[in-house]
């Protein structure tokens, strides 16, 4: 699902955003470098508790491509802290504040919102919740920006990881 269309740019993302451990990150210095995914969620949602995790995935496969992987966290430090160690994450979790800046320039309606950006800012890819399939497609989206071939990201043995979850 591409709910903003493949030539719509994102908003402006010039402002650095702290991590949950009050490192600054800058959206558009990595855009410099190679696309960035972004999975905009809220720790008691669900599906964010499933999707987040295989975007580290997509990142860990990818990040010698060029790849940068941030989650964009609609809770406090604390909460995201906490997020990150229940789920064993280590891509950067970035918080976005009370005015939840980077979910209102994207119109965010749901979580997981998942958007990936070309270096050029523009929007390549978007989906929200979770199916199993989606992150086989956001893989293939990846590997299509980078220009290389894509890898299987869920085994289809991992009877763990649900075919679907409820927002």
């Amino acid at each position: 699902m591409d709910a903003f269309g493949p030539q719509r740019a994102a908003p402006p993302l010039a402002k650095p955003f702290s991590d949950a451990e009050g490192n600054q990150h800058s959206i558009q210095e990595a855009l410099a470098n190679g696309p960035v995914l972004l999975g905009i969620y809220k720790s008691s949602c669900a599906a964010s508790k499933v999707m987040l995790p295989m975007l580290q995935r997509i990142q860990q496969q990818h990040e010698a491509d060029g790849l940068t992987t941030f989650g964009v966290a609609q809770d406090s430090p604390n909460i995201t802290r906490s997020f990150a160690r229940r789920y064993g994450l280590d891509v950067p979790l970035l918080v976005e504040g009370p005015d939840y800046p980077i979910s209102v320039g994207f119109d965010i309606r749901a979580t997981p919102t998942v958007i990936l950006l070309r270096r050029d800012g523009s929007i390549a890819y978007t989906t929200m919740g979770f199916l199993r399939d989606q992150v086989e497609e956001i893989e293939a989206a990846v590997a299509n920006e980078l220009g290389v071939r894509p890898h299987r990201i869920v085994d289809p043995n991992e009877s763990e990881i649900p075919l679907f979850v409820p927002g």
